[in-house]
């Protein structure tokens, strides 16, 4: 068994995966902060095996009343997801799964990549009255990408919308995504 959270908004400690039924994880807090709620993690060589996965610190994380009622998400394509099972039980969240593939994905919400963010700008560029510029760069080194629409002018409103502006909010994306796909 292997569990890895170097990729693309990935975000997880391994303690301890010695046996699928006793995972031993920890979320790692944000850059430079002492926050954190988002994993996202892969787990291979497991499929078939009923796998506990038990996220050690949640109790610290940044909302913890979010793990009430909560279902983690999982995908084996990172493009389907889908919820399994999962319990908040005495501040640890523990997640329980039989992988039907060598290989399964886990996080707090379906994520949105920079992949599909760097698709998301050109699309939207294509688009009449849309310019696309760069602010500067995150922390990890990503460009922070403006899009204007319209022609700004004196007398009109300006509306900024923002999404992702926080390490564990990639999902945010998905709104924007679904927002300048009905605007544009």
């Amino acid at each position: 068994m292997h569990i890895t959270s170097d990729f693309d908004s990935g975000n997880i400690i391994c303690l301890k995966a010695d046996a699928p039924d006793d995972i031993k994880l920890a979320i790692q807090k944000d850059n430079q902060s002492d926050f954190y709620q988002w994993f996202h993690f892969c787990l291979s060589g497991a499929k078939g095996q009923a796998c506990v996965m038990t996220i050690e610190n949640a109790s610290g994380a940044a909302f913890t009343g979010g793990w009430e009622d909560y279902n983690s998400c999982a995908s084996y394509d990172k493009t389907n997801w889908f919820r399994v099972p999962t319990e908040f039980i005495n501040g640890e969240l523990v997640i329980a799964h039989t992988p039907e593939q060598d290989a399964v994905y886990y996080a707090y919400f379906a994520p949105y990549t920079m992949e599909r963010h760097a698709e998301l700008i050109a699309r939207s560029v294509q688009c009449k009255g849309v310019l696309a510029t760069v602010l500067g760069q995150t922390l990890d080194g990503q460009n922070l990408d403006k899009l204007t629409i319209g022609t700004p002018a004196s007398g009109k409103k300006v509306l900024w919308l923002i999404a992702r502006q926080h390490p564990g909010e990639s999902m945010a994306e998905w709104w924007m995504d679904g927002f300048l796909g009905a605007l544009l």
